[in-house]
C-alpha cells in the first residue's frame, strides 16, 4: 500500500518524476513548438463542510464511472522518535473491521462491482483513493465517514498486519539497493529533522509500536477538519453533497487538532542540521557502484521548484539530457545511466542526481567528475532550445496526467493540500508556461554548484 513518493512530493512528484522515461524521439525534434500558450480551466465546486472537512467535487458524464480522493494531512513528518512508521502502520489497518462493517468489506464490496481500491503514505500526507461504478459512489462515501470515525483495531489484525509491515520494511530498504541508498541519502541530508528516515518507520518502532499508541494516533489525526476529499466522474454534485453531509458531515471535529499541528509544523524541527558535504559508501547487493548526489533544495510551493524541475529533466531525462550525453551515450561512457530529479516535500527538499557505474570505473573519480560537469552545466546545458523542449514536455506530461478521472482527483486534491487551494495550479502552470533560460540557470548555479552536498555509493565490494 505504500507508495515511495517518486518524488517530487506530490503535486510535483506524482506528475513529473515518471518522466524519466522518455522516448527517444524527442531529440528528434527541434523543440521550438510552444504548449505555453494553452489554457486549462477545470469546473470544480469546492465546499467547506461545519466540521471542516473540504470537498472537491468535478463532473465528467463521459463514462459511468468516478473517482475518490481522500488526503490526510498525517505523514511521517508527524511521528515523534519512538513512533516512526506509526501512520503507514495505520493505512494498512484502515482497510480492516470497523465498528458496522466486517474485515475485508471495505475492499470485497469495491470488487465486487468491478472497482480498484489502494492507499499511500508519504512524509506528508496519507491518501486513499478509489476508482469505482457510478453508482457505487455514495456507497463509498459512507464507507469512508466509516473508517474515518469507527475503525477498531482489533489485536490479532493488529498483530498480523504488524508482521507485513517489518517484511515489507524488509523488502524496500534492507535487501533491495536501491532503497536502502535512499534511505541512506534521507538520514544524512535530514539528519535530526522529520525528514531524516523511512515513511515505513525503523523497525524497532515498528516493533514496539502497540494498538493503545495507534488509536491515540487515528483519533488525533482522522478528523474532518484534517481531510480533503475529491470526486471526480459521473456524479450529480447536489446529490453528492447532501450524501457527504449526512455521513462525514455528522463526525465531530477534533478541535485539538490545529495546536498541535502548529506545534509539529514549527519551522524549527525543521532546520537542516547536516554537515556538508558528507560522502559515505554502503556495503549492498549491487553488482556494480550505485550512486546517489544529494542536493538541499527547496519545498514543492516554493517558487523556485518549478525551475528546478526544469533542471532536473534538462540534465537527466531523455536520451538527449546533458548527463546522458555526457555519461552514458558518450564516446567514453563512465555510467550505464543517470537520472536526476527535484523531490519537493512540505517543508524542505533535495535535488537528486542518481546513477549507475559501468565494470571498472572507480566512483571517487566519477564524483570529482559529476561535481565539476554540474559547474559547468549551469551555462553549457542550459540552452533556449532545452528550455523550450522541456517546457513542452513537462506541459504535455501535466495535460496527459488529468486526462483521466483518477488523475484529475488526485492532481486537485494534491494542489488544495500542498497550496490551502486547489486553484494554485493556475500559478504553477504559469510558471512553466513563462521560464526562461536565466531563472533555470540561476538555480542551478544556487543549488547544485556549490560544496554542500550527500555523496553515497553502494557496491557490494565495499
Amino acid at each position: 500500500m505504500f507508495k515511495a513518493i517518486n518524488l517530487f512530493a506530490f503535486i510535483t512528484a506524482a506528475l513529473f518524476l515518471n518522466s524519466s522515461c522518455s522516448s527517444t524521439n524527442e531529440a528528434k525534434h527541434s523543440g521550438n513548438t510552444d504548449l505555453g500558450s494553452l489554457e486549462l480551466n477545470i469546473d470544480v465546486q469546492k465546499y467547506t463542510l461545519d466540521n471542516g472537512l473540504r470537498l472537491l467535487l468535478v463532473r465528467d458524464s463521459k463514462l459511468p464511472i468516478a473517482s475518490i480522493y481522500t488526503f490526510y494531512d498525517v505523514g511521517g513528518r508527524y511521528e515523534r522518535k519512538g513512533t516512526t512508521g506509526a501512520t503507514h502502520f495505520l493505512e494498512h489497518m484502515m482497510f480492516k473491521k470497523t465498528k458496522n462493517f466486517p474485515a475485508e468489506y471495505f475492499s470485497d464490496y469495491i470488487e465486487t462491482y468491478g472497482g480498484n481500491s489502494n492507499a499511500y503514505t508519504t512524509f506528508d500526507n496519507t491518501v486513499y483513493y478509489e476508482n469505482i461504478a457510478a453508482p457505487t459512489v455514495e456507497k463509498m462515501i459512507e464507507l469512508e465517514a466509516e473508517r474515518m470515525a469507527n475503525l477498531m483495531l482489533e489485536e490479532v489484525p493488529f498483530e498480523k498486519e504488524r508482521q507485513v509491515v517489518l517484511e515489507e520494511r524488509k523488502m524496500r530498504y534492507e535487501n533491495r539497493p536501491s532503497g536502502k541508498i535512499h534511505l541512506a541519502m534521507m538520514k544524512a541530508m535530514f539528519k535530526g529533522t522529520p525528514y531524516g528516515g523511512s515513511v515505513i518507520g525503523d523497525a524497532k518502532d515498528v516493533k514496539d509500536l502497540d494498538r493503545k499508541q495507534m488509536l491515540e494516533f487515528y483519533h488525533d489525526f482522522y478528523a474532518p477538519n484534517n481531510a480533503i476529499m475529491v470526486i471526480v466522474g459521473d456524479i450529480n454534485p447536489s446529490s453528492i453533497l447532501s450524501k457527504v453531509k449526512k455521513t462525514i458531515g455528522k463526525i465531530p471535529m477534533n478541535k485539538n487538532l490545529e495546536a498541535k499541528k502548529s506545534k509539529l509544523d514549527d519551522a524549527g524541527r525543521y532546520k537542516r542540521q547536516a554537515k556538508l558535504p558528507y560522502v559515505r559508501s554502503l556495503k549492498g547487493q549491487s553488482k556494480n557502484p550505485m550512486f546517489r548526489l544529494a542536493f538541499p533544495a527547496v519545498s514543492v510551493t516554493h517558487e523556485d521548484s518549478y525551475a528546478l524541475d526544469f533542471l532536473s529533466d534538462i540534465l537527466g531525462t531523455g536520451t538527449s539530457s546533458y548527463l546522458v550525453k555526457n555519461y552514458v551515450v558518450s564516446k567514453s561512457p563512465r555510467l550505464s545511466k543517470v537520472y536526476s530529479y527535484n523531490y519537493g516535500l512540505k517543508n524542505g527538499g533535495i535535488f537528486v542526481i542518481g546513477g549507475e557505474l559501468l565494470p571498472k570505473k572507480g566512483i571517487k573519480d566519477t564524483r570529482r567528475r559529476l561535481l565539476r560537469t554540474l559547474k559547468k552545466s549551469c551555462s553549457k546545458a542550459i540552452t533556449p532550445r532545452a528550455v523550450q523542449k522541456t517546457k513542452n514536455m513537462l506541459l504535455k506530461q501535466y495535460y496527459e496526467a488529468i486526462s483521466t478521472n483518477d488523475g484529475l482527483a488526485s492532481f486537485l486534491g494534491s494542489s488544495e493540500f500542498f497550496n490551502g487551494d486547489y486553484k494554485e495550479y493556475k500559478k504553477q502552470l504559469k510558471s512553466y508556461s513563462e521560464m526562461t533560460v536565466d531563472q533555470v540557470r540561476d538555480v542551478c548555479r544556487r543549488y547544485i554548484s556549490g560544496n554542500e552536498y550527500v555523496f553515497l555509493s553502494i557496491w557490494d565490494r565495499n
